[in-house]
């Protein structure tokens, strides 16, 4: 994989969709959640002697349920929803949002199993709904957890400036790299506006098309050059990611790339996902502590 151009990737038609879009999950889903899962437990663990109100925020909630095919089994298995109910210590708030309303009946079923709980449904666009979350709070006394896992590229480089901003929230980001590299495409000819506006969107910047393109080195037919072509392979523009994101918050681990096919111990196919942590708190013993966790969690998956 690592010499492997993404021009070189296939996917069919059950693949990923041409804005990183994935239809079911696979290895990779279990890898997020439980990662995302282990976290939890300890960020609780961590503060639970302190008088913090611990809040879990889950920005693409889904019905508390995913479906999975791993070497081509399929089975259901649970969402980062009700795994994060499950865990105990317990937080003391949960913001659920969902914008599709069948998954969000689906989801209130699940967390009627949980009476004892204080749960938030947010039915509204993701980044919507985060930026007002971000804005409700003085986060004085408050600490959070967000889980962004969106099926393409919807989270806004804005929504994740309000949550650095808070200063009291950590995140989880499953990056879409898969609908990075497919949107920037090799011609600079075949990068029409929804590409662009995907890119500007994600990235929060047009500094992408001075990193990821140069003048062709053949001209056209009539001597003439038409347009640029991509300069970088796929790692050089997830490099580009982390340095926005570590631009952007005060820590940030080095992404764990999650690839189309395979099992967790043999992972195969493209790289689909960059799963993200993030600390936005300034204070280097927070920030330290919390990475800490991050990076011993997902060097074990």
């Amino acid at each position: 994989m690592e010499n492997q151009s993404t021009d070189d990737f296939q996917f069919d038609e059950k693949g990923v969709g041409p804005d990183g879009q994935i239809p079911f999950g696979g290895a990779w889903t279990l890898i997020k959640l439980e990662a995302l899962e282990k976290y939890l437990k300890a960020f609780n663990n961590a503060l639970s002697k302190q008088r913090f109100t611990r809040i879990y925020i889950d920005a693409f909630a889904g019905t508390g349920y995913c479906d999975i095919r791993v070497n081509g089994t399929k089975t259901s298995i649970e969402g980062s929803a009700r795994r994060a109910l499950a865990v105990e210590p317990a937080f003391h708030k949960y913001y659920f949002i969902e914008l599709k309303p069948r998954k969000l009946a689906a989801l209130r079923a699940v967390v009627a199993d949980y009476p004892e709980k204080t749960v938030d449904f947010l039915q509204s666009d993701a980044n919507e709904a985060l930026k007002s979350l971000c804005t409700k709070y003085s986060w004085q006394n408050e600490r959070a957890v967000i889980f962004l896992d969106p099926f393409g590229m919807e989270v806004e480089w804005p929504t994740l400036e309000a949550i650095a901003k808070t200063g009291a929230i950590d995140v989880w980001y499953l990056f879409p790299y898969s609908g990075l590299y497919r949107q920037a495409v090799k011609d600079t000819d075949s990068l029409d506006p929804s590409k662009v506006a995907a890119l500007n969107r994600v990235l929060g910047t047009e500094a992408w098309r001075q990193e990821f393109y140069g003048q062709k080195r053949q001209f056209g037919l009539f001597g003439t050059n038409e347009g640029d072509e991509r300069t970088v392979d796929h790692h050089e523009m997830l490099n580009f990611v982390s340095t926005r994101l570590k631009g952007l918050f005060p820590a940030v681990t080095e992404p764990k790339i999650l690839y189309q096919g395979g099992d967790l111990d043999n992972p195969v196919g493209p790289p689909l996902f960059a799963l993200y942590f993030a600390a936005s708190n300034p204070k280097p013993r927070a920030y330290g502590l919390a990475t800490k966790i991050a990076r011993g969690i997902l060097d074990t998956l």
